[in-house]
């Protein structure tokens, strides 16, 4: 009987713990759950410009973009372009914001006429983005993070 009672207690003792922590939420569940929870196709802060960093939300994010436009606008404007056809494209500009505020040049995409037609381009592109000012990196959660967007740049070349 007493071997009894020592097992029941033996028993009881060993499984109440399996009850004590089941009530504990574990780190990596609670983890997993904030990662779900976070929207990472969105940044609380957008990227910005030293011209823009006084201005907040979508007004920031216009005045980040106009001056990036602007700063390829000019790049493109002081060229002459020559072109045996008509070039009416849509080039769509692939760029990175890393964490640092470094923007970098992803990939262009543009119709093999554009490419036949102003071989330039590209390295014209690069250009105005590499003269670009260092841009303050995206903010998500108080962290820095990078952001990637694609800039239409819309082409209209006469012969």
């Amino acid at each position: 009987m007493k071997q009894l009672i020592t097992y029941c207690v033996f028993i009881i003792l060993c499984t109440s713990c399996d009850f004590i922590n089941s009530g504990v939420v574990k780190e990596e569940t609670i983890v997993a759950q904030e990662k779900q929870a976070i929207d990472l196709s969105t940044v609380d802060e957008f990227p910005s410009f030293p011209d823009c960093d006084h201005l907040t939300g979508e007004t920031q994010k216009e005045c980040f973009f106009q001056t990036l436009t602007n700063q390829v606008y000019e790049r493109l404007t002081q060229n002459e372009f020559v072109v045996s056809k008509r070039i009416q494209d849509t080039i769509q500009v692939a760029l990175e914001v890393d964490s640092k505020g470094i923007i970098k040049l992803v990939h262009i995409n543009k119709q093999v006429l554009t490419a036949q037609q102003l071989p330039s381009l590209d390295s014209l592109i690069n250009v105005a983005i590499q003269n670009l000012p260092k841009a303050s990196p995206a903010n998500k959660r108080g962290n820095l993070v990078a952001t990637k967007f694609v800039l239409p740049i819309i082409l209209n070349v006469a012969e």
